[in-house]
């Protein structure tokens, strides 16, 4: 499922709620860097099950922040509620929005070397989208629900 208007709505009803976040410079280090965190952050709350599909999408959504703007800073948060993991990207432009959804058609060449990460996250997240937060930061985020 993709939301591509807004980000997911908290889980409603009684439960723990947690946020984690870092903040890390924009450079090719970062990526590695953020995917561990995001990794360690979801295995010491119990949510050691969804850690790989974590580890694949926070490493394409860092690495696009990193590749393809010209952020100084990359933030990554994780929020975890009841049955739901969300992290969030933030970049610092708005303006270089990736699309909301995998491009459809034939995809990139079978030989190239991008071109497939937020096809990646759609298939390993159950919910994901592109949101302009105001005028100077963007976030890409992507949810995993406990139990899949």
């Amino acid at each position: 499922m993709t939301n591509t208007s807004a980000l997911p709505a908290a889980d409603e009803g009684p439960g723990q709620r947690a946020t984690y976040r870092m903040v890390a410079p924009s450079r090719a280090g970062t990526v590695r860097i953020a995917r561990d965190w995001v990794v360690s952050v979801l295995c010491a709350a119990g949510w050691a099950e969804a850690a790989e599909r974590a580890r694949l999408c926070a490493s394409e959504l860092v690495t696009n922040a990193y590749r393809h703007t010209d952020t100084p800073e990359i933030a990554v948060e994780v929020a975890l509620c009841d049955q739901r993991a969300t992290v969030y990207v933030y970049d610092g432009a708005p303006e270089l929005r990736l699309p909301p959804h995998p491009p459809t058609g034939g995809g990139p060449p079978l030989l190239a070397t991008g071109g497939r990460g937020l096809a990646l996250v759609a298939a390993c997240a159950d919910d994901w989208a592109v949101v302009a937060q105001g005028a100077c930061v963007k976030v890409v985020w992507f949810s995993l629900l406990s139990g899949r």
